[in-house]
């Protein structure tokens, strides 16, 4: 089969490899689209913590069943599927606890196992999901990114009337904002540095717009609210600067939720702990959130048609990559099709 491999930071291939085959309790999924992931894009600069080369990456995935190990029951050859790609080992502390989003020995498709950004790729059969009739491939794809963004909302304890502030609203930021817009009465305050990113948010709802390089995000949020606070504040631009401001926009009261990754020291003023009583939670991958991710985008696949920003072909994947590093301004998400198909 024809694969992507990333061989060193800023140097990724296509080249033929053996095709995998699938352990008794895996499925062999013929590709047909993938997502780039920011973390990908970390593996290609170089800068992602686990980044190990060479390696296939890619795990926003979806395409159909080739071959089923000698185990599997549920799903059978031709079956379109969607990759839920962290796979938890079921033994650690998090997982007794049901949390096993933060298992210690997690086996993640695209990180720590060879992943998507090939023609074919093996998935255990339990994290490969059934795509609904009529789902395109792309739309399925989105899954992943979008799975990210219902924990976030679960974290969050979203109810109807609250104020929430997102600092940054890349395509993870946006996810959580589209489904706190699509299931509860809020009101959602955008804060991002690039402008058509700022503009993207405001069609998926977002009520207000600010961009720190024109005003002082923290001192705007305080007079939206008449200095009460952001009842919940998102952090997913995965800055210091940004993560140190959650607690000065929170109200007391409030909640922060942290999605973004840094791995900069991170300090808060302690006496705003106690005096607002915060609530500070990580979100970290998903726990149970792809069967209603995948409900949603089968009856909003207007929501996909304007999250994605971009289509190309598998083999043009380093212009895939150039491009999600260097335009953030254009790019919220590109989707690698295969066979020139993603429907």
């Amino acid at each position: 089969m024809k694969a992507a491999i990333m061989i060193a930071p800023y140097q990724i291939r296509i080249r033929d490899v053996p095709k995998p085959e699938p352990r008794p309790h895996e499925v062999l999924i013929r590709m047909k689209a993938a997502g780039v992931c920011g973390s990908d894009v970390h593996f290609y600069d170089g800068t992602h913590p686990y980044a190990d080369y060479p390696r296939i990456y890619g795990h926003e995935l979806s395409g159909v069943v080739e071959e089923t190990g000698a185990s599997c029951t549920r799903l059978k050859a031709g079956d379109r599927v969607i990759v839920e790609p962290a796979i938890p080992c079921g033994r650690c502390y998090p997982c007794r606890i049901g949390k096993y989003n933060c298992c210690v020995d997690m086996d993640m498709i695209g990180a720590f196992r060879q992943g998507g950004f090939a023609e074919y790729v093996t998935v255990p059969e339990a994290y490969a999901h059934k795509m609904p009739d009529g789902m395109r491939f792309e739309v399925g794809a989105l899954c992943e990114p979008f799975s990210i963004g219902a924990q976030v909302v679960r974290r969050a304890d979203v109810r109807d009337d609250a104020v929430v502030t997102v600092l940054g609203v890349g395509p993870i930021g946006l996810t959580a904002l589209i489904l706190m817009k699509r299931f509860y009465r809020v009101r959602v305050m955008a804060i991002d540095v690039v402008p058509e990113r700022l503009e993207r948010a405001r069609r998926f709802g977002a009520d207000v717009l600010i961009n720190p390089q024109r005003q002082d995000a923290v001192r705007t949020v305080l007079e939206l609210t008449q200095g009460e606070g952001s009842h919940i504040v998102v952090e997913s631009a995965g800055l210091k600067q940004t993560m140190e401001q959650t607690i000065e926009m929170v109200s007391p009261g409030g909640r922060i939720v942290i999605v973004g990754l840094t791995n900069e020291q991170v300090s808060f003023p302690g006496i705003l702990f106690t005096k607002k009583e915060v609530e500070i939670f990580g979100s970290r991958n998903n726990v149970g959130c792809f069967p209603q991710v995948i409900d949603f985008l089968h009856r909003f696949p207007e929501v996909a048609d304007d999250f994605i920003t971009d289509r190309i072909p598998f083999d043009r994947i380093a212009e895939a990559m150039d491009r999600s590093k260097t335009k953030p301004n254009e790019v919220n998400k590109i989707m690698l099709t295969f066979d020139d198909s993603a429907s």
